[in-house]
């Protein structure tokens, strides 16, 4: 007896459309507000300031390692399946966390966490790749997301001060959980979507990597400047609550930064579009070196997150054109979560007591290799496209 094929959904459907976006925030839930998470660890479990970016660390390496497994192993199993067992995974290792919170295992429960979020992500980043208007369901999600991060991180603090560190992964377990209804609406495979878009050029295998190896120094950069960004307000005298409105009003902003990438996918040149958000990016992490004042800080922390909302859309939708198998996404986003993972881990030992200098300039550096290397396979593509 045949099996039977089982019956794909249509990707480009609202329902489809909602529940990758859903999934996506789920998987995030943590990241999108790890400075006020890092403060966290720093008030409420008493651990220095590289222990606590060094905790974040490890989940965003379960993160990391989930993607890359996602990106060997996505194509060969029901993603339904995948986004399920990612599910569990979270909300058990968020439970095991509240639980253990003080314990000398508490690292490695964040790691197992930090693999069920991975699992989420990988395959709801692919799942909107696959679309066929990815970049504005890509902003449409960053929407979503941001605003959930604004308020977290204004309200994180006193949520803290309330429930402690236990309660929030308890919250992050329920929600977790919760997901488990969007199962249903997740396609099966790659089959459930086989449109080329018109400007996809295959690049030869070097171009791919110098392209990977581009995306993965931008989210280094990324994930350096996630971690600290709280423990540099405070480390400049600024009051944490201070930090955490500066902070809310870069997620409020980003947003915009979001949408502004919708509107203007089709009338800014895309590569324009990258160097903008990417140089302007550095620019920002620039105005944070020394001790900058409450207003300078929020300059910088909004002008980073706006930035880097705005440039994600089109970094991916230039990864996405240099690959006509569609793949390209899977490995992109696994590049994008060894770079957020790894940038706290990086970052740890090159805190210097309560100065982030060399830290800050890591980043800046990293952002203008990003840019110098992806400028290399953008050029090729922009040749095959016009030849």
């Amino acid at each position: 007896m045949t099996q039977k094929r089982p019956r794909e959904i249509d990707v480009n459907g609202w329902p489809a459309i909602v529940s990758a976006i859903a999934l996506g925030t789920i998987g995030v839930l943590s990241f999108i507000i790890q400075p006020g998470i890092v403060q966290g660890y720093v008030t409420h479990l008493h651990v220095s300031d590289a222990a606590a970016v060094n905790l974040v660390g490890l989940e965003m390496l379960g993160v990391a390692l989930a993607t890359i497994a996602m990106a060997l192993v996505g194509t060969r199993i029901d993603w339904r399946l995948i986004v399920a067992g990612g599910l569990i995974i979270a909300a058990s290792g968020d439970v095991a966390s509240a639980l253990a919170t003080q314990g000398p295992q508490f690292g490695w429960l964040r790691l197992i966490a930090g693999f069920g979020e991975g699992v989420i992500i990988s395959i709801s980043f692919t799942f909107v790749g696959v679309t066929a208007k990815a970049e504005r369901n890509v902003a449409l999600y960053l929407v979503l997301l941001l605003t959930y991060g604004a308020f977290g991180l204004w309200y994180l603090p006193e949520f803290l001060d309330r429930v402690g560190i236990a309660g929030m992964f308890a919250v992050f377990a329920v929600l977790s959980t919760l997901a488990l209804v969007t199962v249903p609406f997740v396609p099966h495979g790659y089959g459930a979507a086989e449109a080329t878009r018109p400007g996809v050029r295959q690049l030869p295998a070097m171009m791919l990597a110098v392209a990977l190896a581009a995306v993965l120094a931008y989210n280094i950069a990324q994930g350096i400047a996630w971690a600290v960004l709280f423990l540099v307000g405070t480390s400049a005298g600024l009051a944490e609550q201070a930090v955490a409105n500066a902070l809310f009003a870069s997620q409020i902003l980003a947003v915009a930064g979001a949408l502004a990438s919708v509107f203007l996918a089709d009338r800014v040149p895309r590569d324009w579009a990258i160097a903008g958000g990417i140089l302007g990016g550095a620019a920002s992490i620039a105005l944070l070196l020394g001790t900058p004042g409450l207003v300078l800080f929020t300059v910088g922390v909004c002008g980073f997150n706006v930035l880097w909302n705005f440039v994600l859309p089109f970094i991916l939708g230039r990864i996405g054109d240099f690959d006509e198998s569609g793949r390209m996404m899977s490995f992109a986003v696994a590049m994008q979560m060894i770079g957020l993972g790894g940038g706290p881990l990086i970052a740890a030992p090159l805190i210097d007591g309560k100065s982030y200098r060399l830290v800050e300039l890591v980043c800046i550096a990293l952002f203008l290799v990003s840019f110098a290397l992806l400028r290399i396979p953008s050029a090729h593509h922009r040749r095959l496209h016009t030849g």
